[in-house]
């Protein structure tokens, strides 16, 4: 599902959050939305199904917690809190579990409440709140009058899912494959920070300890000298744009990747100078949306839709 939610001058928070729960949990109709959104011109694409369902309304103020099976365990979840109590900001908080009959959360991710890497939200003047979501992540990016998305390294910011490559790493042993992630601070190194994660000693960690750093097969590596040819051949006469995929790890504690996103949540880098934000791309037959990862010239691709 991708949404471009415009919300009007003096919107409710309340009013927020309920159209952001409705658009995760399968709203397509726009006119179903409230008086704060303005309806003429937010966008919903639902080529994909959001994915998730209300897991708790009460969570907290201005607070609702929604879940969504992991790929490899239909039975488990990861639980992503949308979190618009701090003025001006959308926090994307991210559990290892939520108990909704005492409203509260196990093993919250690191900076998944943080003002400087989420999403700002201005009720006073409005704005735009972008969505990409399936089964498998949710990605927020903010357009207010401040600017793109969040403060520091604004990318947008939200929950993903991982695969796994490690033998240790079952559906059984119940080790959290998702995390909280910010796409611009991923490009710079952190890819973000699981609810918890097995180290090389067998013992767990959590909070910021359970950072996972981005690797991808080359983005820092093959960016080219500035005004060269980044495409590659498509193999019919023309070229296109590569994009690589965002992998996580953490050397000091692991060494090996603990899994990739980019299979899952069809997440991708692209290179440098090669499209600019709300860009549409193509791949593989499917539509992506270029999202600005810190600089103006720095990108990864979200599957729109």
């Amino acid at each position: 599902m991708y949404a471009r939610y415009d919300y009007n001058a003096g919107a409710s928070i309340s009013n927020m959050l309920s159209d952001i729960v409705a658009l995760l949990t399968g709203t397509t109709d726009k006119a179903t939305l409230s008086a704060s959104c303005n309806q003429a011109s937010t966008q919903i694409i639902s080529q994909v199904a959001a994915g998730w369902t209300l897991h708790d309304a009460s969570a907290g103020a201005n607070m609702q917690c929604l879940k969504a099976p992991l790929a490899d365990d239909a039975s488990a979840f990861k639980y992503l809190c949308v979190d618009l109590n701090t003025t001006g900001y959308l926090f994307p908080k991210v559990y290892e579990a939520w108990d909704a009959t005492g409203h509260a959360g196990t093993n919250m991710a690191s900076t998944s409440d943080s003002t400087s890497y989420n999403q700002r939200i201005d009720t006073s003047n409005g704005g735009s709140l972008y969505i990409w979501a399936s089964a498998r992540f949710v990605m927020f990016a903010s357009q207010t009058a401040a600017g793109w998305a969040s403060t520091t390294k604004p990318g947008p910011s939200g929950i993903v899912e991982r695969t796994r490559y490690l033998p240790w790493d079952t559906p059984a042993a119940g080790w959290p494959p998702f995390l909280w992630c910010n796409l611009g601070y991923a490009m710079y190194g952190t890819l973000g920070y699981s609810p918890r994660q097995m180290q090389k000693d067998e013992t767990p960690v959590t909070g910021n300890a359970a950072s996972l750093t981005a690797g991808t097969v080359c983005f820092s590596t093959l960016t080219m000298p500035s005004g060269s040819d980044q495409k590659v051949p498509d193999g019919a006469g023309g070229s296109t744009i590569p994009a690589w995929p965002l992998m996580g790890h953490n050397v000091n504690q692991m060494p090996l990747m603990y899994g990739e996103i980019s299979s899952l949540c069809d997440i991708w880098v692209i290179p440098d100078n090669m499209a600019a934000t709300h860009d549409v791309l193509s791949m593989d037959g499917k539509q992506y949306s270029v999202v600005q990862t810190n600089g103006p010239t720095e990108s990864m691709i979200i599957r729109k839709g």
